[in-house]
C-alpha cells in the first residue's frame, strides 16, 4: 500500500513522533505503510501550517477503520 488519502471526523488521538498526544483535526490526512517495519502505518496531517505524523500498528488502524473513525477517500 502506498500513500493513501483518508478523512477523519476529528475524534482520533495519536501519539506523534515528538512524543505528544494530538487529536487529528477533522478533514484530510494521509496514511502510509512503513516498508522497513511490518504492520506499522504512519498517519500524517497538517494543522495550522505545521506537519505532524504518528505511527500506529496495522491492527489499531484497522480498528479505527472498522469503527468508522477513519474513512478512506475514493
Amino acid at each position: 500500500m502506498g500513500s493513501r488519502r483518508a478523512y477523519t471526523a476529528g475524534g482520533v488521538v495519536l501519539l506523534t513522533s515528538d512524543g505528544t498526544r494530538r487529536r487529528i483535526p477533522a478533514g484530510a490526512c494521509w496514511i502510509d505503510r512503513q516498508a522497513s517495519v511490518p504492520d506499522v502505518c504512519t498517519v500524517r496531517w497538517c494543522e495550522l501550517g505545521i506537519d505532524y505524523s504518528a505511527a500506529l500498528s496495522g491492527e489499531d488502524l484497522r480498528a479505527y477503520v472498522l469503527g468508522c473513525r477513519v474513512q478512506y477517500a475514493v
